[in-house]
């Protein structure tokens, strides 16, 4: 049986304002600015949020094979790789890798209380000129979707390449429906989810104005079909909610 994760997140950062008055970032980018607040920022915008850390924790431990690595793509603030690290009874090469300094800076905070049990390795690069060999688990939450078409097929052909088999991949994106009708009525109900939250609608439609043509999601079945083409021969839709959802992709023996 599994072990439960029963346990809070650490999330560290202070509550996001960023786009309540005055100027706001535009457009949007990982700088020190949104690195702040950026704990506070995803764990409000995004459905299920711990849930999928969670669950990428599970499903970490189930196919992490010894002496391999385990590599988060775009790991921001390291929260993933902090919970994973408290968890995964063996020692383990973690490996987080993202372009922004100050992100890197929170992560190897949190890092700081798991780096006596695991190899800790924290690489500024973006992800496409990375290498992922000799990995048995790849975590890329939310990361996909920032970067251009051509650069999220390479990207996803170089991560299944660099799985050894049985190697898996947890990739979470946010996505956009193939009907318009469909589209609307999910935008809102997510915007009245981050309402709930305590978002402001200026706050929201703010935010929505700076990831314009900067955050660029596909359709679920195109986020299949990407996968299918880099190599992985089994995928599973695992955690859906509004316009977000996880997939598990297994890279077989």
């Amino acid at each position: 049986m599994t072990e439960p994760l029963e346990t809070e997140l650490y999330l560290s950062s202070e509550k996001d304002e960023l786009f309540e008055k005055g100027p706001w970032p535009k457009p949007f980018a990982f700088n020190a600015e949104v690195v702040k607040v950026f704990d506070n920022m995803v764990s409000r915008s995004v459905p299920l949020y711990r849930e999928v850390i969670a669950g990428a924790v599970h499903w970490t431990r189930a196919y992490y094979q010894s002496k391999t690595r385990i590599i988060d793509v775009g790991c921001s603030t390291g929260t993933f790789l902090e919970l994973l690290g408290r968890f995964l009874k063996q020692p383990a090469i973690l490996v987080g890798i993202d372009n922004s300094p100050d992100m890197l800076d929170k992560a190897r905070e949190k890092l700081a209380q798991v780096e006596s049990i695991h190899q800790i390795e924290l690489i500024c690069e973006s992800a496409e000129n990375c290498s992922f060999e000799n990995s048995s688990v790849v975590v890329m939450n939310y990361t996909l979707q920032f970067l251009s078409l051509p650069q999220r097929q390479k990207l996803l052909l170089a991560i299944y390449q660099g799985l050894v088999p049985g190697g898996l991949l947890f990739m979470s994106e946010k996505i956009r429906s193939g009907c318009p009708q469909f589209q609307e009525t999910i935008t809102r109900h997510y915007e009245a989810f981050k309402t709930k939250n305590g978002y402001a609608q200026n706050e929201i439609e703010r935010k929505k104005e700076a990831l314009e043509n900067v955050l660029i999601p596909l359709s679920e079945a195109e986020q299949l079909q990407m996968l299918k083409q880099s190599g992985f021969e089994y995928i599973e839709s695992l955690i859906k909610l509004h316009n977000f959802v996880s997939f598990v992709a297994l890279k077989s023996d």
